[in-house]
This record gives structure tokens, sequence and C-alpha cells, in this order.
């Protein structure tokens, strides 16, 4: 399995009715039965992570425009940053005013 499943089934233990959204590369990415719940109330294509898993998701600027979706469609979702991506959500986090 991938690093990046092995962390979805990780956190769906947690959280099983938690919607699970993971940034990957230049995508926001769902996978497996967040996935298939996602693709019918987004519109989005489902397509395979690999053999057995779906997946489904947009380019990453498309974010703001589907997590407001996500929202009036009331979701508990999570935003996962994995690898480097947690220094750039550091990034764009940071308060820089002076």
């Amino acid at each position: 399995m991938s690093k990046i499943y092995n962390e979805y089934l990780r956190l769906k233990q947690k959280d099983f009715n938690k919607i699970y959204l993971i940034k990957n590369g230049n995508f926001y990415i769902f996978l497996d039965e967040d996935a298939k719940v996602m693709s019918e109330e987004l519109g989005l294509k489902l397509s395979k992570f690999n053999n057995k898993i779906n997946k489904c998701g947009f380019p990453i600027t498309e974010l703001n425009k589907y997590l407001k979706f996500i929202k009036i469609l009331k979701f508990d979702y999570e935003i996962i940053y994995l690898g480097y991506d947690f220094i750039i959500n550091d990034i764009l986090n940071l308060d820089l005013i002076i």
C-alpha cells in the first residue's frame, strides 16, 4: 500500500465519519469511500488510485471553490498535508503583519 493510502486508513480509524481531502502534488484528492461520496456530491469523476481503490479530486487552484460546496453540504472534513506540504502549509499560515 502507498503512504498516502496508509495515512488515509489511519485517519479513518480515528474518525470514520470525517471526509479527508489529501494534498497530492498539484491536486487535492479523496480516496476510497470518501471518493465515492464526494464524487456523487460534487460531480467529480472517479478514477483509480490503484487496482482496488478509487479516487477523485481537483487541481489545487480550485480548492476554495470546492471547499465552499463541502461547507454548504455540511460535511465534516479535514485537509491533509503530507511530507513537504507541511512546510508549504506552515508558510501559508504565517502571520506576517508587523
